[in-house]
């Protein structure tokens, strides 16, 4: 075997985070989340009446202590479920861009804050609005794959208390640039593995049933199942076992009788690939010795 020293093909292996979302699925589940950031700037647009850009940043797995550590209080977080998903998941919304949003919600101009603060209680309130309609077309984009209920748990200024994942886990986070009136921010969304690990399924299954490749899948593995199913194997009966001596063995000639140690009235062995599977009786059929299987072997 040759050793390999470059290949685009093999990627490192965190034994530590075994939990990692394949490629294939990091790529459907960027289709789902630009649908969804569609969505939501087409929804910021007409409520807050004026444009709302959203370009596309990223979505990578990263180590959730050091996302932790890239968001900065005071910020504006909102913790979310998504029935019947176990877990919590994170929205994030920039400060200065959320106050943006609030000022235009409220009437105003647009004027972001020139310094992060955090949010008062009815400006919380104004953002947990925002928020909840986020998260329902976040749920109407998930509709037609996997129907999923997202409602909003908490609104936290400190990422210390928006705890969704463990600090040594992966997460999955899709980061958008959003700009406002001139006022440019980012948000966020933030998925811990065990609350994004079906929906990956989901969009792959989907991806593939699109692209006319899942019925591919199905006919290579019947007919894999089918040469698996054509594989000779040997097959013998155990007519019974006992045990001699060497002098014994030595002794014997033509015409002895060895007497075995299994009953004549208890079922037979038979063996497959050396392996005991089946208890069988023994009989005759259609001249030939034969043997009928009357159940697997450690079954009642």
């Amino acid at each position: 075997m040759g050793l390999v020293r470059e290949s685009d093909k093999i990627r490192p292996y965190d034994f530590q985070r075994p939990h990692q979302l394949s490629r294939t699925q990091l790529d459907a589940l960027t289709t789902m989340s630009a649908t969804f950031w569609r969505s939501g700037g087409n929804f910021l647009s007409a409520y807050l009446r004026t444009p709302v850009q959203l370009q596309h940043m990223v979505v990578s797995q990263v180590p959730y202590e050091e996302l932790i550590q890239s968001v900065h209080a005071p910020a504006v977080l909102g913790v979310f479920q998504s029935e019947p998903l176990s877990g919590l998941a994170l929205l994030e919304c920039s400060p200065g861009v959320a106050v943006t949003m609030i000022d235009r919600a409220l009437g105003g101009q647009g004027i972001g804050a020139t310094a992060a603060r955090r949010l008062s209680d009815i400006e919380q309130t104004i953002m947990r609005r925002i928020f909840e309609r986020l998260l329902g077309l976040y749920s109407d984009v998930w509709e037609p794959l996997m129907a999923i209920h997202c409602k909003l748990t908490s609104m936290e200024h400190n990422p210390a208390f928006a705890q969704v994942a463990g600090e040594g886990d992966l997460v999955l986070v899709s980061r958008q640039q959003l700009t406002i009136d001139g006022n440019r921010g980012q948000m966020m969304m933030v998925w811990p593995y065990l609350n994004i690990a079906p929906l990956a399924e989901a969009a792959v299954r989907a991806q593939l049933v699109r692209d006319g490749s899942f019925d591919t899948v199905d006919v290579k593995r019947a007919a894999m199942q089918k040469h698996v199913e054509s594989v000779a194997i040997h097959g013998s009966v155990l007519l019974g076992k006992t045990e001699l001596s060497l002098g014994e063995f030595d002794q014997l000639k033509v015409g002895d009788a060895i007497v075995l140690k299994n009953p004549f009235d208890q079922p037979l062995i038979m063996r497959l690939s050396n392996r005991d599977k089946f208890l069988v009786l023994p009989g005759r059929s259609h001249g030939r010795v034969a043997a009928r299987v009357i159940t697997r072997k450690g079954e009642d």
